[in-house]
C-alpha cells in the first residue's frame, strides 16, 4: 500500500472532521476526496461516483474552476458564492471556501460548502470593509495625534532656543560693552599719551570687540528668518573689506606665533551677494585655523581667483605640517575633537561649523592637504552670487 504524505493525511483529516460538505479537488477540477456529508448536501446518491466538478456544477463550472485556480495561488481562505439550479427547490446559492493543500504530492484545493445567502454575504463583506475602514481611521487618528504632539514639542523647542539665544545675547553684550567702553576710554588717553605699540593694541582690542558684537547681532538676526533671508540676499559684500577685517583680527596672533600672514590688497573683484557677518566669520575661521595650527616660521597666504562670468574662489594656503586624510575626514564631521589641534583643546567642531555656514549662504568649502607639505582651504562662491556690474 502506498504511504501517504503528512500533507495528504492532513487533507483527509480535514475532509472527515468538518460538519459541512467537503471536497478535495485537483487543479483540473477532478474530485479526489469527498466526505460523507457531501452527497446529502447536494441531494446526490451516495453510491454514485462523481469524478469531476462538471458532474455536479454544470452551470457554474467555469466560475468555480477559476476560483480553484485562485485558491491554489494563495494560502489564505477565499470565500466565493455561486448560483446553483436545484431541480427540486428551484434556484439557490451556495457559499464555498477554499484552502490550498497537498494530496499525493499534488497541489489541491480543500473546499467547504454551505448554503449561502447573497444578501447576507454582501452584508458580511460590507461589515468587513467597514471594520477595515474603522481600523484605518483609528490608525490615521493616532498618527495625526502623534504628529500634533511632535509639532507642539518642536514649537516648544524653538521657543526655548529663542529664549536661550536672547539670554546669551544679553550675557555677551554686557562684557562686550564693558570691553568696548574701556577701549574707548583708553583711546582718549586721559592719563597721558600711550606708547605707539600700546595704542595699536587698544585699536586691535576695540576692533575685535566690534567684530564680536556684530556676530552677536547676526545670531539674533538668524532667529528672524525673514530678516536674515533679506540680509543674506540683498547685501553686497566687499571682499577686500572682509579680508582687511580678518587680517586686523588675526594679525596679532600671527605676529605672536612668528607666522607671516600675506593678505592681498586693492582687489579688483565683484562684490558678493551674501550675509556680510557670516562671510567675515568664515574667512576669519579659515585664516585663523591656518595661523593657529602651523609652526613658527611658516607662512599663510591668501589668494583670490576670479575671471569674468566665473566662480570666485578664495584660497588660504599654508606650508605647515598638513593633515592626515583620516584626520581630515573626522574634522569635517559633526562633534569630533580636532585631530589637527596642537594641544588638543577645544571641541574640534570649527571646521565642520565653518563648512556648514558656507553652505548656508550658498558657498562651498574644500580642504586639500598633503602631510608634510601644507594645507589649502578653498572658499568658493558661484557666479550667481556675484554682483552683475562687476569690473
Amino acid at each position: 500500500m502506498k504511504n501517504k504524505t503528512p500533507e495528504s493525511n492532513a487533507a483527509i483529516t480535514i475532509a472527515g472532521s468538518v460538519p459541512e460538505a467537503m471536497l478535495v479537488v485537483g487543479a483540473d477540477g477532478s474530485i479526489l476526496l469527498a466526505n460523507d456529508r457531501f452527497s446529502p448536501f447536494f441531494g446526490l446518491n451516495p453510491q454514485t461516483k462523481h469524478r469531476h466538478l462538471s458532474d455536479i456544477f454544470s452551470d457554474s463550472i467555469d466560475y468555480l474552476r477559476q476560483s480553484i485556480r485562485d485558491w491554489l495561488g494563495t494560502s489564505e481562505p477565499l470565500p466565493k458564492t455561486f448560483h446553483r439550479q436545484n431541480p427540486d427547490n428551484g434556484s439557490d446559492f451556495i457559499r464555498v471556501e477554499g484552502w490550498r493543500s497537498v494530496h499525493d504530492n499534488k497541489a489541491v484545493a480543500v473546499l467547504r460548502f454551505f448554503s449561502g445567502n447573497p444578501n447576507v454575504d454582501h452584508f458580511i463583506e460590507l461589515t468587513r470593509l467597514v471594520d477595515n475602514l474603522n481600523k484605518e481611521c483609528a490608525a490615521r487618528a493616532r498618527i495625526e495625534k502623534e504628529l500634533r504632539n511632535l509639532l507642539q514639542q518642536l514649537n516648544a523647542t524653538n521657543n526655548m532656543r529663542d529664549l536661550v539665544v536672547a539670554q546669551m545675547s544679553h550675557d555677551f553684550r554686557t562684557p562686550l560693552n564693558a570691553i568696548l567702553g574701556m577701549a574707548d576710554f583708553m583711546q582718549s588717553e586721559p592719563f597721558g599719551a600711550l606708547e605707539e605699540r600700546y595704542r595699536g593694541y587698544v585699536c586691535d582690542i576695540k576692533y575685535s570687540g566690534e567684530v564680536l558684537l556684530e556676530l552677536v547681532d547676526s545670531v539674533l538676526a538668524m532667529n528672524d528668518d525673514k530678516d536674515f533671508t533679506e540680509r543674506a540676499t540683498d547685501i553686497l559684500v566687499d571682499l577686500a573689506d572682509c579680508l582687511e577685517s580678518c587680517q586686523r583680527v588675526v594679525a596679532p596672533l600671527a605676529k605672536r606665533r612668528g607666522i607671516e600672514l600675506l593678505v592681498p590688497k586693492d582687489l579688483c573683484v565683484p562684490r558678493i551677494r551674501a550675509e556680510k557677518t557670516l562671510v567675515k566669520q568664515i574667512l576669519m575661521n579659515l585664516i585663523g585655523n591656518s595661523v593657529k595650527h602651523i609652526d613658527k616660521g611658516c607662512h599663510v597666504k591668501v589668494e583670490v581667483d576670479w575671471s569674468k562670468d566665473k566662480d570666485l574662489s578664495i584660497c588660504i594656503i599654508d606650508d605647515g605640517p598638513g593633515i592626515e586624510p583620516r584626520k581630515l575626514e573626522r574634522l569635517l564631521q559633526f562633534n569630533t575633537r580636532s585631530a589637527y589641534s596642537i594641544d588638543e583643546t577645544g571641541f574640534g567642531m570649527g571646521l565642520f561649523l565653518t563648512k556648514r555656514s558656507a553652505e548656508a549662504i550658498g558657498g562651498q568649502i574644500r580642504i586639500d592637504s598633503i602631510p608634510g607639505q601644507g594645507t589649502t582651504a578653498t572658499m568658493s562662491f558661484p557666479s550667481t552670487m556675484l554682483e552683475r556690474s562687476a569690473p
